[in-house]
């Protein structure tokens, strides 16, 4: 009969296992000899954080060792598992060795297999091992080295003469080759990227990663363009306190001369790049306590700063832009601070306009929004509970060195009143709103003849607003139908003076004479300040849903509509339909139609399909500018799942006003858990900062990407062309 023995081991497993405690021994059958205790039949030792098994142990009481044979399998924690034929522990001195070893950290998700291993308190030892993420049996890609050495501290893994195989055949061969298998957040080098231009050469940008503390940690980007220079990025990231987080960000490229002579012949004006130096910085910046740490009060409070100077487009294009172009670069300041009925916040707003960078005047007459001020009160009811008001107060400066520019102060009180009728069928809402606001120009011109500069200017505007709006739902034996719809009627009342001078920028300055008779140049800027008076309309909306009878919803309708009584002619038309036939299906159209201009002012219609195996999207947009020039472009994209986790992708921008492809790009990806590839061939329109102002250049490219989980990849761009052709 066979017999089991509890067999107690005060002592611990310190090189496998992190927690000094006592380690329990349970066998079928134990025996004990001279200090010698053999165990045999279902071994299994076992504490808090581990389980130990195997057919056979022999423990040494006196040199605390333990032997184990035959099926060795160690689980330690949740993520840590091993399996071996024979593993030998020393208790005291944190040694081991194992035979025929297979090692998997679920944590890392790496495994590794080797024919002998062993392992101190510092290093695992093996030789003749295998290691990959990738399944077990049949992995997509493996290193087998001769021998190889993991260190338990940092986790960096170094293997020596290691063979890269993908599936069954070597790729390549090194006589070293090491990688962290680490994935939490510590010093070192990020996966390199490397590309080729046809302009610029080779190009090599290797990422290195500080991280010393957890309150900050720095990157930086150093690149070389072998044909036209290098240079270096870099992002300084930190948290000052629990409630905050930041980012500095800085970089500077210097182009070889020989570059900036070959690249006139490259952009679309025939001219060279302004500036030898691309240079920039930018911070973000965002906390959500500064006032609140001094009170108890139940406040809300936010800061957030996003700003970016630089000195030309180029920046942005060597640092490697993820968005879509914009000539426009945003800095912005924002802080509120609220709580349950007051708000009050401040804005701020700097742009630079690359498009205008590279001219004469630069970016002197690009009007900034410095700063901002606004006072809101949340509505609130007065008297009555259905008597409703807010009120809002704000002020705005706009700036620049060159052109007209202006204080305003705006004042808005809206009260309504709102009674249910008909047992709350119907909702009757009367609404007085009141507008109000001062300006205070300086270098404001209203035309080429006209010398005199308006200094301050007035607006007042009051009207009359009632609404009628009721929300209807009824079930049918298929599908659900809502409709929310109304009719508002808006009367004008009080009104004095006007905001819609026109004072039109021309591009070029005029000249008019001063206090001294002498002819001096000024300039003339449309009215960015311009307010349209209320005028007596009547309108009316309305919303509707369609539901399936389980519940999905397949249609959605909007429309609205006004007139306007004094003018005799209808406002435009406001049009927007989302129809969703099956779940994964959206097909959409927004329109907006000019009755006066008989013309279509806005329009957009796209659809979206969205599949494990297939997913598209195409979109047109067409929208007409008030002086009278037409945007229209097509934006599509398409991926396709095929076998062995490969998905062709393909995407197109086209303008259909100017008729010519802005980009383009077709591809195949690679993705599986382990790693994945990619490859695509991609033509870009690219903006330049030159002599003579903007400017665009066409890029062909072949941009290649691969990773390896954990130990990162590498980014290959080859440029294949350049060409002067912006339009076309």
């Amino acid at each position: 009969m066979l017999r089991k023995i509890l067999f107690l081991i005060p002592l611990c497993f310190l090189n496998l296992f992190a927690n000094v405690e006592d380690v329990q021994l349970l066998a079928d059958d134990v025996k004990q000899e001279d200090g010698i205790v053999t165990a045999n039949k279902n071994v299994v030792v076992y504490s808090q954080n581990y389980l130990v098994t195997a057919d056979c142990a022999i423990y040494d009481q006196n040199s605390s060792v333990i032997e184990l044979f035959g099926n060795v399998n160690m689980i330690k924690g949740e993520n840590e598992i091993s399996r071996s034929n024979y593993a030998k522990l020393n208790l005291k001195n944190n040694d081991s060795k194992f035979e025929a070893l297979f090692m998997m950290n679920k944590d890392m998700e790496v495994w590794m297999r080797s024919d002998e291993s062993s392992s101190d308190s510092e290093y695992y030892r093996t030789s003749g091992s295998i290691v990959s993420s990738c399944n077990v049996q049949d992995p997509d890609w493996s290193i087998t080295s001769s021998s190889a050495m993991l260190n338990k501290q940092s986790k960096f893994l170094h293997m020596f003469n290691p063979v890269f195989r993908l599936g069954s055949v070597p790729v390549f061969y090194l006589p070293y080759f090491g990688f962290s298998t680490d994935t939490t957040r510590r010093t070192g080098l990020l996966p390199p990227e490397f590309g080729y231009s046809k302009k610029e050469g080779l190009y090599y940008k290797q990422p290195i990663y500080f991280a010393p503390y957890n309150q900050w940690d720095l990157e930086l980007d150093p690149q070389i363009r072998t044909m036209r220079g290098s240079g270096v990025y870099g992002a300084f990231r930190f948290a000052d306190s629990p409630d905050s987080r930041g980012e500095i960000s800085f970089g500077m490229f210097e182009d070889k001369e020989g570059y900036r002579r070959r690249q006139e012949n490259s952009t679309s004006n025939n001219a060279s790049l302004k500036n030898k130096t691309h240079k920039g910085v930018g911070l973000e910046y965002e906390r959500d306590k500064l006032i609140k740490y001094l009170t108890e009060a139940d406040l809300q409070e936010g800061l957030w700063i996003d700003a970016t100077n630089l000195n030309d487009i180029e920046y942005l294009n060597l640092k490697g832009r993820e968005d879509d172009y914009d000539s426009l670069v945003t800095s912005k300041f924002n802080y509120f601070i609220a709580n349950e009925k007051h708000y009050f916040g401040a804005y701020a707003k700097y742009y630079i306009d690359t498009e205008k960078i590279g001219g004469r005047g630069g970016n002197k007459d690009t009007l900034q929004e410095l700063p901002s001020l606004q006072y809101h009160k949340f509505t609130d009811n007065i008297i009555l509970p259905n008597i409703l008001y807010s009120l809002d107060l704000q002020s705005h400066r706009y700036d620049r060195r060159i052109g007209v520019t202006a204080t305003q102060y705006e004042f808005t009180l809206p009260v309504s009143l709102h009674i249910p009728l008909f047992d709350d069928a119907v909702m009757f809402s009367f609404y007085e709103n009141l507008y109000a606001s001062h300006i205070n120009y300086n270098d404001k011109i209203t035309g080429a003849n006209d010398y005199r500069e308006d200094k301050t200017l007035s607006y007042v505007d009051h009207y009359h607003k009632f609404a009628l709006h009721t929300d209807l739902a009824k079930a049918y034996d298929s599908f659900f139908h809502t409709v929310n719809f109304g009719m508002e009627y808006l009367l004008p009342g009080f009104n004095k003076g006007k905001l819609d001078d026109e004072f039109i920028y021309s591009g070029q300055a005029h000249y008019i004479k001063d206090e001294n008779g002498r002819y001096v140049p000024s300039y003339e800027y449309e009215n960015f300040l311009a307010q349209e008076e209320s005028k007596e309309e009547i309108s009316a909306y309305a919303t509707q849903y369609f539901y399936t009878s389980s519940g999905r919803k397949f249609l959605r309708h909007s429309i609205s509509q006004g007139y306007y009584i004094d003018d005799g002619e209808y406002g435009n038309l406001k049009n927007s339909i989302y129809l969703y036939p099956f779940k994964n299906l959206t097909i959409y159209n927004r329109l907006e139609y000019s009755h006066v201009k008989k013309e279509f002012q806005k329009l957009q219609s796209g659809l979206t399909y969205t599949h494990e195996r297939f997913a598209a999207n195409i979109l047109h947009t067409m929208k007409k500018n008030s002086n009278t020039q037409k945007d229209s472009y097509l934006t599509t994209s398409a991926s396709v799942k095929l076998p062995a986790q490969y998905r062709a992708v393909a995407g197109l921008q086209y303008d259909l006003e100017r008729d010519y492809t802005k980009s383009w790009r077709i591809g195949i990806l690679h993705q599986r858990k382990c790693w994945n590839y990619g490859l695509v061939y991609q033509k870009d329109i690219e903006p330049a900062t030159t002599t003579s102002g903007s400017s665009m250049t066409k890029k062909n490219g072949v941009y290649f990407t691969i990773n390896f989980y954990p130990m990162g990849g590498v980014h290959y761009d080859f440029s294949v062309e350049k060409d002067q052709n912006s339009g076309s």
